[in-house]
């Protein structure tokens, strides 16, 4: 039974939040993310760690890569089911895992990407800490609401996965967005169909190397604490931390900045600082 179903209450205090690094990029600060969770949660140690990928013997990486390679959404419209990988798929996953290879374009069942990384961080006791793990992989829930898979900024659970690239490439750009991309497809360039839309709609959508990516990410870290405090990490305001956003815009005004808390998840932010206690 995983952590999510289980009706066992808890009463155990939370003891420290580890941030473990994303596998290559630098989109996030993670030394300004630490600070922001410390700020709200002083009693607890914060530390941000390598990659759960880093440092995985020759048999490790093999067995990680074929994890991997099986774990890829193959068809957006049916619920996720494991396959039998293709070699070159699980060669692409070991030289994703040794630097050979650059991350971007896969997507990978989100629930299949926990499982992993429970068995490498070997977290299944380790309620005493928090741990967010930040990764440059396209991650993806399926939902029975519309019979689709649908990318993801952020996944709760044991541990909590936060996606770099899904910070751009999830939450839905602005509606006039796709239909100003339609009308200017025609013309057959897209880098300056691209650099147009940019202009645009600056400051409308989180895009690579913009400094609002850390900003972001200090909310979704915070989400993932509440949610393993709680189970419950979501807030249906749009100008709070904890508003679950499908749109680039909303994403933005609930991470604009300082605490941006509503009144109520203000007063419960307050109170787990005082008392960080896992209680569900």
């Amino acid at each position: 039974m995983s952590r999510t179903s289980t009706s066992r209450r808890s009463e155990k205090r939370l003891r420290g939040i580890e941030i473990r690094s994303p596998e290559c990029s630098n989109e996030v600060d993670l030394a300004e993310v630490a600070s922001f969770l410390s700020s709200i949660f002083p009693s607890m140690s914060v530390s941000v760690k390598p990659t759960p990928f880093r440092d995985l013997t020759p048999r490790a990486i093999e067995k990680t890569a074929s994890f991997l390679a099986s774990s890829r959404v193959k068809d957006i419209s049916r619920p996720f089911e494991p396959f039998e990988p293709m070699y070159g798929e699980v060669d692409y996953e070991v030289r994703g895992l040794t630097g050979d290879a650059r991350l971007g374009g896969i997507v990978y069942d989100a629930r299949r990407i926990e499982e992993l990384l429970i068995g490498l961080l070997r977290t299944r006791n380790g309620l005493d800490t928090a741990t967010i793990v930040m990764t440059d992989r396209l991650v993806s829930t399926y939902s029975y609401d519309d019979l689709r898979h649908h990318l993801r900024t952020i996944v709760h659970g044991f541990p909590s996965i936060v996606s770099v690239p899904g910070l751009v490439e999830a939450p839905a750009k602005p509606r006039q967005y796709y239909i100003l991309k339609q009308r200017l497809a025609s013309a057959g360039d897209e880098t300056m169909d691209s650099e147009l839309l940019k202009r645009a709609f600056k400051g409308r959508f989180l895009d690579y190397g913009s400094p609002k990516m850390t900003e972001v990410a200090k909310g979704l870290a915070l989400q993932a604490v509440v949610h393993h405090l709680t189970l419950k990490p979501s807030c249906p305001n749009k100008k709070c931390r904890l508003f679950n956003a499908h749109w680039q815009e909303d994403l933005l005004l609930s991470q604009s900045g300082a605490p941006g808390l509503c009144s109520k998840h203000a007063e419960l932010i307050r109170s787990l600082g005082r008392a960080p206690t896992i209680s569900w």
